[in-house]
């Protein structure tokens, strides 16, 4: 299987780990530390960081498909 990198060049597959090992830590933190305020904050900037390489995956694979169509031609 051919896995497209994006602008990053990072593979598909490694998005996937480093989206499971961010909700893993997410999960964890709730369940290990007592105070609520700091487990939302850590919630917070893990959702965020986790939309961020989501969002900078697909739009670099965006760009890429708009390049190679454009060289298509």
């Amino acid at each position: 299987m051919n896995m497209k990198k994006s602008k990053f060049n990072c593979s598909l597959k490694k998005q996937i780990i480093a989206q499971s090992i961010l909700w893993a830590i997410a999960m964890l933190s709730v369940a290990i530390f007592d105070k609520k305020e700091f487990v939302v904050l850590i919630l917070i900037l893990l959702s965020y960081m986790s939309l961020y390489v989501f969002r900078n995956h697909h739009i670099g694979k965006e760009l890429s498909d708009a390049v190679e169509e454009y060289e298509s031609k």
